[in-house]
């Protein structure tokens, strides 16, 4: 079975592949991360990669992403 993934899924696997972020999050990226998958993640670095991501997506203001994900990591760091 064949995945396919969205622009969405491959800008996030591109991005938690960084070996940087990766250390700062404490997770190994396995390269098969989603967007959906993401945004139900534990790890506060996921799951805000994965809000923006998703804003950006649903065409949400840079305002409404920020003002999203900065109260999300206010609430959770």
């Amino acid at each position: 079975m064949t995945i396919h993934y969205t622009n969405g899924d491959r800008i996030l696997q591109a991005v938690l592949a960084d070996p940087k972020l990766a250390e700062l999050g404490g997770y190994t990226p396995t390269g098969d991360e989603t967007v959906a998958d993401a945004l139900d993640s534990e790890n506060i670095i996921i799951r805000a990669v994965a809000m923006i991501i998703d804003g950006n997506e649903n065409q949400y203001t840079p305002k409404e992403i920020y003002t999203q994900v900065s109260n999300y990591l206010t609430t959770n760091i």
